[in-house]
């Protein structure tokens, strides 16, 4: 009889845990527990007491199982649920409502290899229509495991319109996550196809993206047209289950400036600089814009004098400086503190200093960006040992120490690297790091011994498979050609890369053949030619030289994003198209460029598609 009561009395723990009425667990059998007179808390400790009361088998294998479930209820840490899970053989079987369990808490550890063993078993046999919803949001959740944006919004459409009246809180909760990794990954040309093919639910969804993705620069519709999703769709989606990125953008009230203060050194030795960023900021001004900018000369009036001035116009949004040593003063500043800011540069602070403005952001045209783009673009492409050549001055050490700490970090390998001095020394660095002066030594020294007339050629070594250039555009020129002659007949072409530092706005098409092949980063602005009409502009105003071409994108972009950084802190994932690059914020308020790789072909740069180089 006491056997009976114990066996029920489980039964009821498992249905009770189940997310949903279909879960019940009358398929589960497990042993009964020592000393059931006792009254104890059922939390994941009583679970694995339990469990450590067997050496072996189901009963064992079903309790830990409980455990797990119960410590993701109670919120435990990954490695709590972790240690857990390692006491389960994956490929072992148990209840279809148990199996079930164990996939949901391995999805949760994210070891999506035992998770799929789980479901593959779970595929194998017959499974009562009950279990078909869990079922379906597992599989959704193995999708999202391996990157499939449109595969998993797809899933969970479907999910919706077939199983919207049965979903429970929790079923939403991990449904809404869901879709909010993908759907933003999704192009709304290709989620507006599925509109009114999976009911009202899914268009709720393909319409919020579509308003995010079409509206989030747009300070004054932006709030409008969540607050009409709202209205619309107020059955179809419950707001209070929603991730907290959505919640927080639908409260957002995006910064709308009216008074602008714009801080640059208009005098001494970064004048002429400071005046192109300017023009680039006034420039990006609509001309029905209310909004008025006032200009400050950082170098000509003291930090008292700007508080004072800042006070009297009532500015609400400050843009600067652009010094770092200003950057930091300004920042300790009672008045400027207070007034929402874009820094344009980023100090030599550690991230903690700095989330304690809250309302400050810090741009720059850092050369490290594209350091750690290209890190990330050698990763996606399979780049197992890149090698480094670099400039030997204070910049070129500095970008190749970010390069082979990231390096390093990711991937726990280190960067092949070698560093030149002059151009004279060019030719001998590139030898010497692929391994072709050993190559001519071990020549020579086959002809003392065999005689001159033997027939030898130098072997480059084959284990690089990228170069990766940080030199100026001069030096690039001469340094590409040594990489050409010295890679011998037996080893596979380089694939040689370089930052935009390599390239110039007015190079003649002689130059462009001397980098044939060569792909580099660049601002879209300067080779997709986007915005034809602020090149004319910038020609009445500017001088055609590449650096202070981007220095007039620096500024058109800045005043661009002050309308856009609410936003996008809010969510990261997303980004705003600049002249500058892909702009989106960081966790510590600075601002990431992702720039826009191109590749010289035939005396002419071509920008790469992007999703030839994401592949």
């Amino acid at each position: 009889m006491n056997r009976f009561l114990l066996l029920l009395a489980l039964s009821l723990i498992l249905v009770g845990c189940s997310s949903t009425s279909e879960n019940s667990n009358n398929d589960t059998t497990i042993a009964p527990i020592t000393n059931p007179q006792v009254t104890t808390i059922k939390d994941s400790q009583f679970y694995i007491q339990q469990a450590e009361q067997y050496d072996i088998g189901e009963d064992k294998r079903s309790f830990y199982i409980l455990a797990a479930k119960s410590a993701i209820a109670e919120k435990k840490s990954l490695l709590y649920t972790q240690t857990i899970l390692a006491n389960i053989e994956s490929d072992l079987r148990n209840s279809v409502t148990l199996d079930i369990e164990l996939a949901k808490a391995l999805l949760y550890v994210e070891d999506t290899e035992n998770a799929e063993i789980v479901v593959t078993r779970l595929q194998q046999g017959y499974t009562d229509k009950r279990h078909a919803l869990q079922l379906r949001i597992i599989n959704a959740q193995l999708l999202s495991a391996q990157s499939l944006h449109l595969e998993t919004v797809r899933s969970l459409f479907q999910l919706q319109s077939l199983y919207l009246e049965r979903l429970s809180d929790t079923d939403k909760t991990i449904v809404y996550s869901l879709l909010w990794q993908h759907i933003l990954k999704v192009p709304y040309s290709t989620l507006s196809t599925f509109m009114t093919d999976f009911g009202p639910a899914a268009d709720a969804w393909i319409e919020l993206a579509n308003v995010i993705q079409n509206k989030l620069s747009d300070p004054v519709n932006l709030p409008y047209e969540l607050q009409r999703w709202q209205r619309i769709y107020p059955q179809e989606i419950s707001i209070d289950l929603l991730p907290q990125q959505i919640q927080q953008l639908l409260l957002v009230e995006p910064f709308k400036p009216h008074t602008i203060a714009l801080l640059l050194p208009l005098s001494g030795r970064l004048a002429k600089q400071a005046k192109i960023i300017r023009d680039g900021f006034i420039s990006a001004k609509p001309f029905d814009s209310l909004t008025t900018i006032h200009i400050f000369d950082t170098v000509f009036l003291s930090l008292s004098e700007i508080e004072t001035q800042i006070e009297e116009i009532g500015a609400d949004f400050i843009v600067g400086p652009l010094e770092k040593d200003a950057v930091i003063s300004f920042q300790q500043s009672p008045v400027l503190s207070q007034i929402p800011r874009l820094n344009l540069n980023i100090p030599e602070l550690v991230p903690q200093q700095l989330e304690s403005y809250p309302s400050s952001y810090y741009f720059s045209l850092s050369p490290e960006d594209e350091i750690d783009q290209a890190i990330e673009f050698f990763i996606a492409l399979g780049v197992n040992k890149p090698a480094v050549i670099f400039a030997d001055n204070t910049l070129g050490r500095r970008l190749f120490e970010r390069f082979s700490a990231k390096w390093q970090e990711i991937t726990e390998q280190t960067a092949e690297s070698i560093a030149f001095k002059n151009r004279s020394k060019l030719g001998d660095a590139v030898q010497q790091l692929l391994d072709v002066d050993k190559s001519n030594d071990r020549i020579a020294e086959m002809k003392r011994l065999f005689g001159s007339a033997l027939e030898t050629e130098a072997r480059s070594r084959t284990d690089i498979d990228a170069v990766y250039v940080i030199a100026n555009s001069q030096q690039t020129r001469l340094i590409k050609p040594f990489f050409d002659v010295n890679i011998s007949a037996f080893g596979k072409r380089l694939p040689i890369y370089a930052s935009s530092r390599s390239y110039l706005v007015d190079e003649s098409q002689a130059q462009k053949r001397d980098l044939n092949d060569l792909v580099f980063t660049e601002m879209p602005w300067l080779i997709k030619n986007t915005e034809p009409q602020l090149h004319a502009l910038y020609e009445k105003i500017g001088e055609q030289q590449t650096q202070l071409k981007k220095l007039f994108a620096f500024g058109y972009d800045a005043y661009k994003l002050i309308y856009s950084l609410k936003q996008l802190t809010i969510l990261p994932s997303q980004s705003l198209e600049g002249l500058t690059g892909r702009l989106s914020v960081n966790a510590d308020k600075t601002i990431k460029r992702q720039l826009s790789w191109s590749r010289y072909v035939q005396g002419k740069v071509v920008a790469i598609p992007e999703p030839e180089y994401r592949q």
